[in-house]
């Protein structure tokens, strides 16, 4: 007996292979944009109540594009892990005011924390902004833009007084983390907008 060759079935056969090929192509790409992200210098230091944080990182990016994902405030959601809510209340030139809602997270404990900031915007290089209200008993923080080759070094300074009810070491830690989660995420949405507009 002789099979007949079934063109529309070398057809689909084909068309299999090329999307398991793709398949195969974007995980693979996606692996490697994972691995290319930037990676955040973070420290942090304990003074008293207070705790100072810096972090640093060099991204894959242009000014523009940092700066524009940088002062978009109503899209932090979006992309910051344990923020719910980023919505901009009121503006004053230079002056944004804006209220988020999230969760300090520590292993499997959450903490809520609402927190209104008033940020004043240097363009395109800087924003600095500060807790008025909410969660936390003082934020004070800085971004920074600087370029540098081949892209654009992205800077974080703030000085935080949590009053969470932990020890210091443990409630420096729940900082520590938490603001370097929410920095990484904020490169890793720079970088990705810049490869984006590429």
């Amino acid at each position: 007996m002789v099979r007949e060759d079934n063109p529309s079935a070398r057809i689909a056969g084909a068309g299999a292979a090329r999307r398991i090929v793709a398949a195969v192509l974007v995980a693979v790409m996606g692996w490697a944009a994972a691995a290319a992200a930037a990676t955040a210098d973070i420290a942090a230091e304990r003074h008293g109540e207070s705790i100072d944080i810096h972090a640093s990182a060099l991204l894959d990016a242009d000014v523009v594009t940092a700066w524009r994902v940088l002062t978009d405030y109503g899209r932090y959601a979006e992309f910051i892990p344990d923020l719910r809510e980023s919505r901009v209340v009121a503006r004053r030139g230079a002056t944004i005011v804006v209220e988020q809602s999230g969760d300090a997270r520590l292993w499997l404990l959450r903490m809520p924390l609402d927190i209104t900031f008033e940020i004043t915007e240097f363009p395109p290089h800087a924003v600095h902004s500060r807790a008025v209200a909410g969660s936390l008993r003082a934020l004070d923080s800085s971004y920074v833009l600087t370029p540098a080759s081949p892209g654009v070094r992205l800077e974080y300074t703030g000085h935080v007084t949590p009053g969470f009810v932990l020890f210091g070491p443990i409630e420096q830690y729940a900082v520590e983390q938490n603001i370097a989660r929410q920095f990484q995420a904020l490169a890793d949405e720079i970088e990705r907008s810049s490869a984006a507009g590429r």
